[in-house]
């Protein structure tokens, strides 16, 4: 006759949790996915993340209208680029409810938002920026 196990027990429901959550963890979408890096870019203020994440050239919208070239203009210029209410209104934006039409996805709101394209074919689904709005 079999014992009970009760530590076994715990053992298997716990590895059976922790499967699940990494499962689950692994289904968020992409373009909700690239949203949460971004976040965590402006946060942590890398410009190089941001550099690397670029469709170039780059609309920019702001006091003046300028188009970002490359990676090293934006990362010498990123206090021009990404002011305090862009800033603000990316990190207040949620993640899984972006707006979404035809042109892309829109992080941020009113005037200040960064427009997002996937840029990727088929299988190959992979976000990039293409428009920065910070204007007054």
């Amino acid at each position: 006759m079999l014992k009970s196990r009760p530590g076994l027990a715990i053992a298997l429901a716990l590895i059976a949790i922790a499967s699940s959550a990494a499962a689950g963890a692994q289904e968020i979408p992409r373009k909700q996915q690239f949203v949460a890096d971004l976040q965590t870019a402006l946060r942590a203020n890398d410009k190089n993340w941001l550099a690397g994440h670029m469709h170039y050239p780059v609309r920019f919208y702001g006091q003046r209208t300028m188009l970002i070239r490359n990676k090293a203009w934006l990362v010498k210029n990123y206090a021009l680029v990404i002011g305090a209410k862009l800033r603000a209104a990316v990190l207040a934006q949620d993640p899984g409810n972006v707006f979404e039409n035809w042109q892309g996805l829109m992080v941020g709101e009113g005037r200040f938002n960064i427009w997002l394209r996937n840029a990727g074919d088929g299988l190959d689904e992979h976000y990039e920026i293409i428009t920065i709005n910070d204007s007054e």
